[in-house]
């Protein structure tokens, strides 16, 4: 019985001296000794950020997710609800206030006061914000930098294809918003985009003038509240159909005294991987023109109400030589035949009987007589000259020619 207390009282001797081990000072100061790395981290209590440093994070990150041309100009940006600024007292004891603008449009700044800033340039709010610190903090530099941009509502209708209203910076311009809506549709009227303000007033932009020539003056900042206007094209005024290698053949509106190359710039209908040269118009008489896009004729042609503008639907070319002003190669045009080739290269004082133009077919070797003479692409027109000419000139046509048929074989391996 007594060696059975010996026992129980040794067991409950270590009991207590382990707990009192466990309890200790050293073991209280070092709770994570004996942990794995895992518990370790587990057991640490995240490290806090004060209110101020955490603005600073939200801030930095904010501006690393805005996007601008270039420096923002104090003298033109005008200053909104919901711009944010940091405002510095430099001296001995430094002061900085980070502070957005109310909704009312106040600055709201502590120990400096409030100032009503709505509407304002950025220069005239860091004048206002210099002159009312200066009251309280004599002697002090006060520097006001805008730190955040704002948002506001733009709302875009008219002809683009996702009409509604779109949240943007003061930094966005109008195509900003245009790209935004989804782009222009088919019939917009780019030269009369309407942006109406919120003070009442509108202005009238080109916008096509940016997409074709990118004038800025064209495609301004967007404001809060605008209502961007995409109008419809009016059929009503003077217009000129298209038709032939284009996305989008159909009437297009032609401008006063407008010509060919400008036209065709404005409504975006080069082609490029077409790499066409001329373009055929006919007027509504029925007199054609061919018009070579790379001479100064592409701009100093004009074209009429009515007109047809064909895009050549083929980039082979018919070769005209002989006894004609301008010899060379013209874009092949589906169902034009001999004399219209000859009447744009320009028949001269030494061409012959026009019923005797040959049209050598290059790919069956045929030729065919006659100024109606069908004309397919990689064909040769050759204009005759007069019997009473030396036989050195049908020799140089002999030789042009050659020349032609030659290049047009090369051209196709």
């Amino acid at each position: 019985m007594v060696s059975f207390l010996r026992v129980r009282t040794v067991r409950l001797l270590l009991l207590t001296a382990a707990v009192l081990f466990l309890l200790s000072p050293a073991q209280a100061q070092n709770p994570s000794e004996g942990k794995s790395p895992q518990q370790k981290t587990q057991g640490q209590q995240p490290q806090v950020m004060s209110a101020q440093e955490q603005r600073y994070r939200e801030l930095e990150a904010k501006l690393l997710e805005e996007s601008y041309e270039q420096a923002i100009d104090p003298d033109s940006y005008v200053v909104g609800p919901g711009d944010f600024f940091s405002i510095v007292i430099w001296g001995d004891i430094q002061k900085g206030f980070q502070v957005p603008v109310t909704p009312e449009g106040m600055l709201i700044i502590p120990t400096i006061g409030t100032l009503k800033v709505d509407g304002l340039t950025l220069r005239r709010v860091q004048e206002q914000v210099k002159l009312a610190a200066q009251r309280r903090y004599k002697q002090k530099r006060i520097s006001t930098n805008l730190m955040l941009l704002r948002k506001i509502r733009v709302h875009v209708t008219g002809e683009v294809f996702s009409p509604g209203t779109y949240i943007a910076t003061p930094v966005d311009r109008i195509s900003d918003l245009v790209y935004r809506s989804g782009g222009l549709s088919a019939f917009a009227y780019t030269q009369g985009v309407l942006v109406k303000h919120l003070d009442g007033t509108v202005d009238t932009l080109d916008f096509s003038a940016f997409q074709t020539k990118g004038d800025l003056s064209q495609n301004p900042f967007v404001r809060g509240g605008d209502v961007i206007l995409i109008p419809p094209i009016d059929y009503s005024g003077p217009v000129v159909k298209v038709e032939g290698e284009v996305g989008k053949p159909g009437y297009y509106p032609l401008k006063p005294n407008e010509s060919v190359f400008d036209f065709l710039s404005r409504h975006h209908l080069f082609d490029l991987r077409q790499k066409f040269t001329h373009v055929l118009i006919t007027h509504t008489d029925g007199q054609k023109i061919l018009v070579d896009l790379t001479s100064p004729e592409a701009h100093s042609t004009r074209l009429e109400n009515g007109d047809v503008l064909m895009l050549p639907q083929d980039k082979r070319f018919v070769y005209v030589i002989g006894a004609v002003q301008k010899p060379g190669n013209y874009t092949y045009i589906n169902n034009l035949v001999a004399k219209d080739y000859v009447g744009f290269a320009g028949s001269t004082e030494n061409a012959g009987n026009l019923n005797q133009i040959k049209v050598i077919h290059t790919e069956s070797g045929k030729v065919e007589k006659g100024s109606d003479a069908p004309v397919y692409p990689g064909d040769v027109v050759q204009v005759p000259i007069r019997t009473s000419k030396r036989l050195s000139e049908y020799l140089q046509i002999a030789g042009q020619l050659a020349y032609i048929v030659f290049a047009y074989y090369v051209t196709r391996k």
